[in-house]
């Protein structure tokens, strides 16, 4: 058995898209919106304290499939769109040996094949076919009793999850043959403070301190530098630190 679930964050048209992808399967939308949903859906809707991330959300769906007694769970965000038979495919491929799996990703910037994890804590997206270490977040099937840690509230807690499921000995693959489109910032922009600070709020817990943390910072202003800005991105990295620093005391 299957259900979806589809984390939403103030993006009522790219939400009524995504749940048209997988239409006739099971879904539980998780509402983290500041205010609450205002969009009517054809689905179980749970509804958040508001802001409350994208982890914690998406843990709320998964407790509920648990419940039902669902034994798999998609993750797909409110901004994602699954093509044509990808669950399918998806379920098809799965096996015992396997944590989490995911289809190809099209996003505006090129195709995603998986996240690759590098030395020094550094992360790549993979363009290309081949094995990695983590999978996007975006589009992810696994088991019902999973949950991401949520203290990551919106970057690596995808990541996270997918290590900690290697270090179980369970496999993280992306099956080729099914496809799905993200539009990647749609809910939180990239170029935008907020999410700036979490993407490093992310990476600063994942990596921990030390020169480790100090590459990640670098590696955040190489980012905004590269990219042209706008400056409060910059603003983000510091939000980041002080308050990285100040739950670390």
């Amino acid at each position: 058995m299957i259900g979806v679930v589809i984390p939403t964050h103030s993006q009522p048209e790219a939400l009524q898209n995504a749940l048209a992808s997988v239409a006739g399967v099971p879904v539980v939308v998780v509402d983290d919106s500041p205010l609450g949903m205002n969009a009517s859906v054809d689905a179980t809707v749970i509804r958040t304290s508001g802001e409350e991330g994208f982890a914690a959300a998406v843990n709320r769906g998964l407790a509920y499939w648990e419940r039902e007694g669902v034994t798999h769970a998609l993750v797909l965000n409110d901004d994602a769109v699954l093509e044509d038979d990808a669950l399918n495919r998806l379920m098809n491929a799965w096996t015992d040996a396997d944590g989490a799996l995911a289809p190809i990703v099209h996003e505006p910037d090129g195709p995603v094949y998986g996240i690759d994890v590098l030395r020094g804590g550094r992360i790549r997206l993979r363009r290309t076919p081949g094995s990695v270490q983590a999978l996007s977040g975006a589009v992810l099937l696994m088991r019902s009793t999973e949950r991401f840690d949520p203290k990551y509230r919106h970057g690596f807690e995808d990541i996270d999850l997918c290590c900690r499921l290697r270090q179980r000995g369970l496999a993280v693959r992306v099956v080729e043959t099914a496809r799905a489109t993200h539009v990647a910032g749609a809910t939180v922009s990239r170029r935008s403070r907020g999410a700036q600070k979490h993407a490093l709020l992310g990476h600063l817990r994942w990596v921990g301190g030390g020169a480790r943390g100090v590459y990640a910072v670098a590696l955040s202003v190489a980012q905004v530098l590269r990219d042209g800005g706008p400056f409060d991105r910059m603003l983000g990295v510091i939000d980041a630190v002080r308050d990285h620093h100040w739950r670390a005391r």
